[in-house]
């Protein structure tokens, strides 16, 4: 039975010469963030959550209400959400279809899944890290504990994560289907897209990732719904990207 790595190959399985499933995204996990540690992208992923900062230090200054301007932060954060993961796996899984690098991979009989979770695996949780530094340090700058409870913050940074795990996966599913445009197509889709449905008062909002942040930071209506939205949209964007690539020639 073949798995989603190819031909002979189920999930978990060694190729002729080559690793085993977990073993090659484990290898490509670590490669991929070695690279990330040594480019711009990093560092300007970092700068981009960051940029919150300076509107809630204005507003802070002006004395606006603490939880006003928490709520602004994490919204602002949600603007930045697009970027953050776009600008460090789009180019990461685009440049591996779009130069060929994935015929040498495949041709060491690793898993083509394996490419896809790989790349996730490694900077999916450095998008997170990244948005939730930038939200961390709004909610410092607005005071901390004494302007905005401990319980909200982790609510809020958790919600952040996780939607940057989820807006991660779509860029993966858009850098298979269009890897020279990854990046942009990525940031369209997500910012003029997902953003906008998930600010409508439509039952199609529930399938946005803005949504499901909201919700789970306590900016919405139900934090369990807006937890199923994020998972749901993270396990088929993965789905999606995992078949594409196993089709790929």
């Amino acid at each position: 039975m073949s798995g989603p790595g190819g031909p002979g190959l189920p999930v978990g399985a060694r190729g002729p010469g080559g690793l085993s499933g977990l073993a090659a995204t484990r290898a490509l996990a670590a490669l991929a963030l070695v690279r990330a540690a040594r480019g711009k992208a990093l560092w300007i992923a970092l700068a981009l959550a960051l940029l919150p900062v300076i509107v809630v230090s204005v507003r802070v200054g002006l004395d606006h209400d603490r939880a006003d301007v928490w709520r602004a932060a994490f919204e602002l954060s949600l603007l930045t959400l697009p970027i953050v993961p776009a600008i460090l796996i789009g180019p990461s899984l685009a440049d591996e279809l779009e130069d060929r690098t994935s015929a040498y991979l495949w041709s060491r009989a690793l898993p083509r899944w394996s490419i896809v979770v790989g790349k996730l695996v490694g900077l999916a949780p450095v998008a997170a890290v990244c948005l939730t530094v930038g939200l961390a340090t709004s909610w410092l700058v607005a005071g901390g504990p004494g302007a905005v409870a401990v319980a909200d913050a982790w609510r809020g940074l958790g919600a952040l994560a996780a939607a940057g795990v989820a807006a991660s996966a779509v860029v993966a599913a858009i850098a298979t289907l269009v890897p020279r445009h990854a990046v942009a197509t990525a940031v369209v889709w997500l910012l003029f897209v997902d953003a906008p449905v998930g600010a409508l008062p439509i039952a199609l909002q529930h399938g946005s990732i803005g949504f499901g942040a909201r919700a789970v930071a306590g900016f919405g209506p139900d934090a369990v719904t807006g937890a199923l939205t994020l998972v749901a949209v993270t396990a088929l964007a993965v789905a999606l990207a995992v078949r594409r690539i196993a089709r790929m020639e």
